[in-house]
């Protein structure tokens, strides 16, 4: 269960990561809401983003068992990355709207 766990945990964050890749791409000039959709959702982004999030949290659900509750740190830094990811976003097209 631990070498299922962690590439659960990996495939997981891959998909989630991507995922937020995608919509940062296709909103390259517009600001990202942080509590509802963004002006552009590309396709499969939802779906992509959903399925990784289950991913993530299955396997280190899996991985509680034998490693510890060190699993969670996982669950939630990959979110806390999202969310720094789209504040530096958000950041570069103020300044650039700014400076325009």
């Amino acid at each position: 269960m631990n070498v299922f766990g962690a590439l659960l945990s990996l495939a997981g964050a891959i998909l989630f990561l991507t995922a937020l890749a995608m919509t940062l791409r296709a909103n390259a000039t517009t600001a990202i809401p942080f509590w509802h959709s963004p002006v552009t959702t590309p396709v499969g982004s939802v779906a992509m983003r959903s399925l990784g999030v289950g991913f993530l949290v299955f396997g280190a659900a899996l991985l509680i068992a034998d490693v510890g509750w060190w699993p969670v740190v996982i669950v939630l830094v990959i979110p806390g990355a999202t969310l720094l990811a789209i504040a530096l976003h958000n950041r570069r097209i103020a300044l650039r709207e700014r400076g325009a």
